[in-house]
């Protein structure tokens, strides 16, 4: 018969995949079930790379998918063996080698399929960059004295957003909140802000406006710091798809919250004028943290 320490261990071996799997099923089932929709009213544009992005995408899809076959090859190979040997004793054979044989060469071709996609993957890669370089300078030219930069990192978090323009600095934190489902109205698409906390239907919220705030302090001082001067940041809370309702007087040391179709104040507004030389400066200053300035 075969020893029970190898039954348990060939049943251990199986049983991470068998979480896995229940697991994944059971969140897909949960969500498939959740009624509420994407808050994003917003038609968007294709960006640049965005065929390319698109296709290395899918191109690494397949290859998890190779690696998740791989691993699964193990595993079957071991209750192939025991399935020709229950309930003989445990002895290798002409069929436990062929069983071997045929589990290795999957093995080796299943890698073989997955290395093959690595030098198209880069050369992905670098048709990517080359697009956003393109895109990136063009867009420099377009924007004037105008600067928006992405994913700014500050320590042990991020800046969504850091719009830099004449009127001022502004750090931008974006929160997508899921909708009620849909056949319920207007006000259920609608979030009230009194300058404290945002009244969403059925659940109210301050911690993203802490955190917007904090991000904005953190940057004034960075740039202080980088810069030698002092720049006014303004925090502000982007919620695309919801219509914001002020509730308060807006004022300037507050955290501004808007839906970004009705961002056009962040070009205009006169917060705290800037010549184009301390323009420059907090652009370069803030393009360092973001990692795309040079020396």
């Amino acid at each position: 018969m075969i020893p029970m320490w190898t039954v348990l261990a060939v049943a251990f071996s199986l049983l991470p995949t068998g979480i896995m799997l229940l697991v994944i099923y059971l969140a897909r089932w949960r969500l498939d079930r959740d009624s509420r929709r994407e808050p994003l009213t917003t038609e968007l544009r294709r960006l640049p790379s965005d065929s390319l992005e698109r296709r290395r995408e899918d191109m690494l899809n397949e290859v998890q998918g190779n690696v998740i076959e791989v691993i699964a090859v193990g595993p079957a190979v071991c209750v192939a063996i025991l399935s020709l040997h229950l309930p003989k004793d445990v002895q290798l054979t002409g069929a436990d080698a062929f069983v071997l044989f045929i589990g290795l060469c999957v093995s080796i071709f299943v890698s073989w399929r997955g290395s093959r996609r690595m030098g198209a993957l880069r050369q992905l890669r670098q048709g990517i960059l080359a697009e956003k370089a393109v895109a990136q300078e063009i867009s420099d030219v377009l924007a004037g004295n105008n600067r928006i930069i992405h994913d700014v990192q500050a320590g042990e978090f991020n800046i969504d957003h850091v719009v830099i323009t004449p009127a001022g600095v502004f750090a931008v934190e974006t929160k997508s909140r899921l909708k009620p489902a849909a056949g319920q109205g207007v006000e259920v698409v609608k979030v009230c802000y009194d300058g404290y906390k945002l009244e969403f239907p059925g659940w109210t919220d301050t911690d993203s406006l802490v955190q917007a705030r904090r991000q904005a302090d953190w940057l004034a001082r960075h740039l202080q710091k980088a810069t030698g001067e002092t720049f006014a940041v303004q925090a502000v809370l982007a919620l695309p798809g919801w219509f914001v309702k002020n509730t308060a007087p807006i004022s300037d040391n507050m955290v501004r919250v808007i839906n970004p179709k009705k961002s056009d104040w962040l070009f205009t507004k006169p917060q705290s004028r800037l010549d184009p030389a301390a323009l420059q400066r907090a652009v370069f200053a803030v393009e360092k943290l973001a990692g795309v300035a040079k020396d």
